[in-house]
């Protein structure tokens, strides 16, 4: 499997390539679902693959953000550019992107973003048709997902280890909605990391533990997977060194047949770099709920150092269980007070005299964690880069031009110098060849064998040292151009155009299938809370004959077979079928689709990939500002604005009622809401800071619930999207009693 590592700054590539990174991702400084990372300007991008390949790591290029209109012409800029360069893959998450690259440059490897919600089969099928060559999954997975997905004959990467992001990958609206700072396009402000009151209990409820997957290597293999990746592209260089370390060292047991779980130093070295609260390990092995969400720490709460004895004036008396070094940074209490030690090392067992920074609140018993250690940084720091051994082949006969070969295991180079003279004096030696031709210098490479065939040949010292520099120049060439590939270059022939074929005037989504019939003329989409297959099978028999069935954004392979089986079935009665997830494109449908929210439409290419598709029409993003909107719907009767409704803002693989109630177990079986219990999710909300509460909302599967976050507020753009003339308009699900309870909440929305 590959040890793929995060790039966020060329020191963090450095570390990567130095502890053991079989490839690195990164992004350019534009179209980077991590803009607040360091990453890389064009030429700091060319030096950066010239040194990953040099030491024969892959780069892959993340240009995974949605891409608007507008932004169009600028991304397929940037992918040349990427092309040129010769990078090892490109990660997208825009489908009108994916489909330009795909026809512009079929040479380039492209990778679906995690941000694309690929979770299941059918959705890597899909993404084998349009010639992706690897598949992120959503976090979300189980590892019998993940399973059936690497059976599917395509590249599986799979998320290893650090921060997680709580709600399902590619959904998450709530930065957008509350602050304009768009996820989906690298801009996350976290609300998730904030504290939220959930039934009278205050905590992070929507923050996750960090993941660590080290001792699970073996189960990911067995499983078929790739690529292992580790988050922390706005980590500091030394975390990329230390989780590279870790890994590579799992997996280089895996590979040699005797998979060996992480010791207890990489453990603690783990825990020291970054964690919050300790590790989960992740939906793949089966964490739920309590065991996923840690409500009390939201950043990194280091190891146990010791405990304070005494505290006399502004000096602390710490008994130590590890050892101290100077410029360590401490906490005492296990939450705030942080300062930085200065002093002589102290041992283990020992016991330090901390001198206390003015204004920290100290006492006898508190605990006191080490944040950072100084020493684990330094030396995190000073591992090298990799040397690469090559072995050479001078030839030097008298009469004849000198010859140097260099190679190693892959490539080789072979550079000439002068016709030779016969000595006179002193005749080349073997020792002599060594010894100038093994000064490498501050290149990478070492010399480990040399074979020399001369015979009474005088060879001047700067001539070996010519040689030297103009082999080793020709080798490091050839080290780059073995990643080299044609990516192809074709100018897109079909030109943009608009559908026009009719589309509803005003499409209103209800969960009651029941309620469908009070729709009038609009199209009536029915978008069941409950997906199990008697709910169903009722849900039917209330419904509306000629309304459309709307598909949940996220659930099982088993589950959409489920679904897909319900619609063949009833497909005499139902009109159509919305999907919400570009995944379930992957499978043939016996009646009209089109692409619910779930499918983000940003820019008319994502739209004409969809139309490609056979999408009658789509949900525009929620993410656009008016001019966007009206230029997208200029003449285009196909795309329908978000009018009216409340929001969802994130979905959720965790149930906070559970969370509360610590329950790490049984989600799948949980019976809590269909009890009507009073600890359940029913009619709850997460209450923030400001004491704006977030309604909390069940999305009922065979295989568990999902939980959908939901706006406070009702969207209500209707006047703007008639006036403004375009053709048809979205209603999310809102009551009319909702709606009448919250005519205050009514809201022009931020981007709009």
């Amino acid at each position: 499997m590959e040890n793929l590592l995060p790039a966020g700054n060329r020191e963090a590539l450095e570390r990567a390539i130095a502890c053991g990174a079989d490839a690195v991702y990164l992004g350019y400084s534009a179209f980077s679902a991590r803009a607040g990372a360091g990453n890389f300007d064009e030429q700091a991008l060319k030096e950066a693959v010239a040194l990953a390949h040099l030491h024969h790591v892959r780069v892959h290029v993340t240009v995974n953000t949605l891409i608007k209109d507008s932004e169009m012409e600028a991304a397929m800029q940037v992918i040349s550019m990427l092309a040129s360069l010769h990078v090892d893959a490109v990660l997208i998450q825009d489908l009108g992107l994916l489909r330009m690259v795909r026809r512009c440059y079929p040479g380039l490897p492209v990778h679906a973003s995690t941000q694309m919600t690929i979770h299941n089969a059918s959705g890597v099928r899909l993404m084998k048709q349009l010639g992706v060559t690897r598949v992120v999954l959503a976090r979300e997975c189980s590892l019998q997902e993940i399973r059936r997905c690497c059976e599917q004959g395509i590249e599986i990467e799979v998320f290893g280890h650090g921060a997680q992001c709580v709600c399902v990958s590619g959904q998450c609206l709530f930065s957008s909605a509350i602050g304009g700072r768009s996820g989906n396009r690298g801009r996350c402000a976290q609300p998730c990391r904030l504290q939220y009151t959930f039934s009278g209990e205050k905590g992070a409820w929507l923050s996750p533990r960090d993941v660590c997957l080290r001792d699970d290597l073996d189960s990911l293999q067995s499983a078929g997977v790739d690529s292992v990746k580790m988050e922390g592209r706005l980590k500091r260089p030394e975390y990329v060194s230390v989780v590279a370390s870790v890994y590579r060292n799992g997996l280089d047991s895996l590979e040699a047949g005797q998979f060996r779980k992480a010791d207890p130093g990489e453990r603690e070295a783990l825990d020291q770099i970054f964690q919050r609260g300790g590790f989960m390990r992740g939906y793949s092995q089966g964490c739920e709920d309590a065991a996923v969400i840690d409500p009390e720490h939201v950043s990194h709460t280091g190891v146990r150092l010791g405990t304070v004895r005494s505290v006399h004036a502004m000096l602390a008396e710490v008994l130590l269980e590890k050892k101290l070094n100077d410029q360590d940074e401490l906490q005492f209490g296990g939450r705030g007070g942080e300062m930085i030690y200065a002093g002589p090392s102290v041992e283990a067992g020992s016991a330090a005299k901390v001198r206390l920074r003015p204004g920290l609140r100290v006492q006898p018993g508190d605990p006191v964690m080490r944040l950072t250690s100084s020493e684990q940084l330094r030396q995190a720091m000073a591992v090298p880069l990799p040397q690469i051994r090559v072995s050479g082949e001078l030839i030097a006969y008298p009469g004849r031009e000198i010859v140097l070969r260099l190679s190693d295991d892959t490539v080789s180079a072979e550079v000439t110098g002068p016709v030779l003279e016969p000595a006179t004096s002193r005749a080349l030696s073997e020792e002599d060849a060594r010894r100038s031709l093994g000064k490498m210098g501050d290149t990478p490479f070492v010399l480990e064998t040399l074979k020399v065939r001369t015979e009474q040949a005088f060879v001047p010292v700067s001539v070996l040292n010519q040689l030297r520099r103009q082999a080793l120049d020709a080798l490091t060439r050839a080290r780059i151009a073995a990643f080299e590939r044609e990516a192809g270059c074709i100018q897109p022939a079909d030109a943009y155009q608009t559908h026009r074929d009719g589309c509803p005037e005003k499409v209103v989504v209800s969960h009651a299938a029941g309620a469908t019939h009070d729709c009038g003329n609009a199209l009536a989409v029915w978008e069941p809370l409950d997906y199990r297959p008697e709910a169903l099978e009722k849900g039917m028999a209330e419904l509306k004959a000629g309304s459309w069935f709307m598909l949940p954004m996220f659930c099982e392979e088993n589950t959409l077979q489920m679904l897909h089986d319900f619609v063949h079935r009833h497909q005499e009665h139902l009109g159509g079928v919305m999907l919400n997830n570009v995944g379930q494109l992957g499978l043939q449908w016996p009646l009209r689709i089109a692409a619910g929210p779930g499918i983000p439409v940003m820019n008319r290419r994502a739209w004409q990939f969809l139309e490609e598709a056979g999408c009658s029409f789509a949900v525009l993003s929620q993410e656009l500002d008016r001019s966007e909107v009206c230029e997208l719907t200029d003449g285009n009767e196909s795309l329908l604005v978000p009018a009216y409704g409340r929001m969802q803002l994130m979905l959720l693989k965790h149930c906070p009622a559970r969370t509360v109630l610590g329950c790490r177990t049984g989600h799948a079986e949980c019976t809590l809401c269909d009890r009507n219990d009073a600890r359940s999710l029913k009619g709850k909300t997460l209450k923030d800071r400001l004491g704006v509460e977030w309604p909390l909302e069940r999305v009922r599967l065979p295989e568990g619930c999902m939980v959908r976050l939901m706006d406070a507020r009702i969207l209500d753009l209707r006047k703007e999207v008639q006036t403004e003339g375009r053709h048809g308009f979205f209603v999310m699900n809102t009551s009319a009693q909702e709606a009448s309870q919250h005519t205050q909440g009514h809201w022009k929305s931020p981007v709009l």
